[in-house]
């Protein structure tokens, strides 16, 4: 059986192989999966979740560091149902030259809509990170977004974020329950206030705001359209 030792070790070359500036918190995701397989993700290619398999270290460092690429939004491939358009027109009024517009709107604001869940992470993995937080991106760790360790590595805060007070499923919760696992929410669905205020640690409390995400957000979206 693979020792802790040299599992760390095989976790630090899977990381240096694709990006070394992510080790140390790439091995704060191994010990934390160490202490709870519960939240270990499952192997894209065979049901396998063993941390001591060399490929399947490597797996993950690869989504580890994939999923913080820059991702632009993608605009829905999905036909407009006709009939939508026929209400519109029919009960609210709207001219029928305007429909087609209207629908290529929403299929671009569905888009962006996808990607403020997103963007959430990174704003507040831009942030936090510096200050000792790990984003659990590329989803290496099940229902945890945000790990918050401790001096000695555990980890003290494990939280999962979500945009909207209801975006979170019921199977997503269900994995939830029963577990330490924290939820935070951006905002509310029905009333325009945010919720920063009950980000569940005080000292990132403090360094977390609605302006900063719009602004973060402005950065992130113009950097797109640059590159």
């Amino acid at each position: 059986m693979t020792t802790p030792a040299l599992q760390e070790e095989t976790a630090r070359t899977a990381i240096r192989a694709v990006n070394l500036s992510l080790e140390t918190q790439f091995l704060v995701i191994i010990k934390l999966l160490n202490i709870s397989p519960e939240l270990r993700p499952m192997s894209r290619k065979k049901s396998s979740t063993a941390l001591d398999t060399a490929q399947y270290l490597h797996g993950l460092a690869n989504q580890f560091v994939a999923a913080r690429s820059p991702r632009a939004p993608q605009k829905p491939q999905t036909i407009p149902d006709s009939v939508v358009g026929t209400i519109l027109n029919s009960f609210y009024g709207i001219e029928q030259q305007s429909l087609t517009a209207i629908a290529e709107t929403h299929l671009l604001s569905m888009a962006a809509e996808n990607l403020v869940g997103e963007i959430l992470e990174r704003y507040i993995a831009h942030i936090l990170e510096p200050h000792g937080w790990v984003w659990c991106s590329g989803s290496v760790v099940r229902s945890v977004d945000f790990v918050l360790p401790s001096s000695s590595g555990s980890p003290t805060l494990l939280l999962q974020v979500k945009n909207r007070d209801n975006s979170e499923n019921s199977s997503s919760s269900a994995i939830r329950d029963g577990t330490t696992i924290e939820k935070w929410f951006r905002s509310f669905s029905r009333k325009q206030n945010t919720n920063w205020s009950e980000f569940p640690n005080t000292a990132a409390r403090a360094l977390l705001s609605e302006d900063g995400f719009e602004s973060y957000v402005r950065s992130y979206v113009y950097s797109l359209k640059r590159s």
